[in-house]
C-alpha cells in the first residue's frame, strides 16, 4: 500500500550575506528523517549556505539564481531530487525575494518512488578515493562513455556492486538540467 504524499513545505531563509537565518520545523524534521541528524537549527543557523552546497558548478549556478532573485526578476522555481537510499524524491523548489535582500527557499514533494536500499547513497558507508559525478538537480550519475543515467544503471555499468568501499560522489550538473535552469534564468 502506498503511503500518502508528504504535504509539508520545507522552508529556509538566507539573509543578504547568504547566511542561513531561518529553517522551519518541517525542514528540521525532514533532515532528521533522512539521515542528516547533524542538520539541527543550532548547527545550520548563522552559517553561510555555501557550507551546504557541494560542487563548484552547483555553487556557481546557485549564485546566478540568487542574483536573479535579488534583482527582483520574479521568483525562480525549478525541479530537483532529494533521494535517500530507499526512495527517489521528486521535489520542486521556489526561491523568492524577501525585504533586505533575503531569499526564502520553499520546497515540497511532488512524488516518491520507493526502491530497495542502494548502498551508494548510504552516508555511513566507507568511501574510496574514486569520484563519481552526480547531478545536483536530477541525481543522475555520469557514466563515462555512456552519458548520464539513473543510479541503478550506473551501478550496473560501473560494476559498483563489487566495489568495497563505494566511490565518493562529487556534485555537478548534467547537460539536461543545466539547459533547463538556463531557460528558467533567462
Amino acid at each position: 500500500m502506498d503511503k500518502p504524499l508528504d504535504q509539508r513545505r520545507f522552508i529556509w531563509i538566507i539573509d543578504a550575506a547568504d547566511k542561513l537565518v531561518h529553517v522551519n520545523d518541517d525542514w528540521l524534521a525532514f533532515a532528521q528523517e533522512n539521515s542528516a541528524p547533524q542538520l539541527t537549527a543550532s548547527l545550520v543557523l548563522d552559517q553561510p549556505i555555501w557550507r551546504f552546497i557541494q560542487g563548484q558548478e552547483t555553487s556557481y549556478l546557485y549564485r546566478q539564481i540568487f542574483r536573479r532573485v535579488r534583482a527582483g526578476v520574479s521568483p525562480v522555481t525549478f525541479p530537483f531530487r532529494c533521494d535517500s537510499p530507499d526512495c527517489r524524491r521528486f521535489m520542486e523548489m521556489r526561491l523568492s525575494l524577501l525585504p533586505g535582500g533575503a531569499i526564502e527557499f520553499s520546497s515540497h514533494l511532488l512524488r516518491e518512488e520507493w526502491r530497495d536500499p542502494v548502498d551508494l547513497l548510504d552516508a555511513s558507508r566507507d568511501r574510496s578515493g574514486e569520484l563519481l559525478k552526480v547531478c545536483s538537480w536530477c541525481k543522475k550519475i555520469n557514466i563515462p562513455g555512456q552519458g548520464w543515467g539513473e543510479l541503478e544503471a550506473a551501478i550496473t555499468a560501473l560494476d559498483l556492486f563489487g566495489h568495497h568501499p563505494m566511490p565518493r560522489m562529487t556534485h555537478t550538473i548534467c547537460d539536461s538540467c543545466r539547459g533547463a535552469l538556463r531557460l528558467e534564468l533567462h
